[in-house]
């Protein structure tokens, strides 16, 4: 499964650790299959490869002061 972790991770309490899955899914009673997710510790989830994607396309990357200095030339 992959594993997604930002290269500057270091194991900090407030990091979060997310695993593809794709069956990750739920049945409802109709039949209807959906994606789904699960925690597996309070730092761990597993999810389904397009919750994955969900989340990624409307999340906002936080830049450092460094990496606009650099960015900006200065």
């Amino acid at each position: 499964m992959t594993q997604y972790r930002h290269i500057e991770a270091t194991g900090r309490t407030d990091e979060v650790t997310v695993i593809e899955d794709p069956g990750m899914v739920t049945e409802r009673a109709d039949g209807t299959i959906r994606p789904d997710y699960a925690f597996i510790d309070s730092h761990t989830i597993r999810a389904h490869p397009q919750i994955i994607d969900a989340l990624i396309n409307q999340s906002e990357r936080l830049w450092t002061l460094d990496e606009m200095l650099t960015e900006l030339g200065t």
